[in-house]
């Protein structure tokens, strides 16, 4: 019986340590630790990912400012020679806290998120391949129609080319999983506060496929299928 070939699988957060660092890409893929090499960037995105999580999952009347430095403190590394100095290593923790509590309390992002860091997988068609995504935040519309929803991300990189993977993936993601693009997909920085708005519309689709598309040609085990 001839074998079928395996499916082709993008993980969101392999694409965004390929941007990084090819090198740890590669003993990614080849099996190696990560642990070993883990910096302070990601753990800031660690800390930060649980805190809000924590932020979330208290009930309406909890979600303080108190509550985010709280989840902050708790989740905060130990390890601060991972940054460039002591003092790095406190201004990130007090960066993370304040716009945390801007973005989370002042600003409040959504009520009740619908989807809250869960890593969903869609297969796609048109790329005859799998897509595997970590959502942070997915929460309803209130400006728009009942099944109008928003995407959010919170993110130390934001990086042209990181900020471009987020909106395509995220875009043929929807589209594929859940039959509808977001009314707008935000990115949010956790070191400068600043938040970054994409409205997918069905013109950016086609690009978003394009470039899907050219991150899957980009892949070993894609090329090696191509042979």
């Amino acid at each position: 019986m001839e074998q079928l070939p395996a499916v082709i699988r993008l993980e969101d957060y392999k694409l965004e340590e390929l941007l990084r660092s090819p090198e740890r890409f590669a003993k990614m893929q080849s099996g190696s630790k990560r642990d070993s090499g883990v910096n302070w960037r990601q753990m800031v995105q660690f800390a930060a990912m649980h805190s809000v999580n924590d932020f979330y999952k208290l009930p309406a009347e909890a979600r303080t400012q108190a509550a985010v430095e709280a989840a902050v403190e708790r989740w905060w590394t130990n390890r601060n020679y991972k940054f460039h100095s002591n003092e790095h290593f406190l201004q990130m923790k007090q960066a993370v806290i304040s716009n945390l509590g801007a973005f989370l309390v002042e600003e409040q992002c959504c009520s009740t998120p619908i989807i809250l860091f869960e890593q969903l997988t869609a297969y796609v068609d048109e790329l005859d391949m799998e897509l595997s995504q970590i959502f942070h935040v997915v929460s309803a519309d209130a400006e728009g129609a009942a099944d109008d929803f928003i995407v959010q991300k919170f993110a130390v990189d934001m990086d042209a080319d990181s900020l471009d993977l987020m909106f395509h993936m995220t875009s043929v993601f929807c589209a594929n999983a859940f039959e509808k693009l977001p009314a707008r997909i935000e990115v949010l920085s956790l070191l400068s506060g600043k938040r970054i708005l994409f409205k997918p519309d069905a013109a950016s689709l086609k690009r978003s496929y394009d470039f899907m598309y050219l991150v899957k040609s980009l892949l070993p085990e894609a090329k090696a299928a191509g042979e």
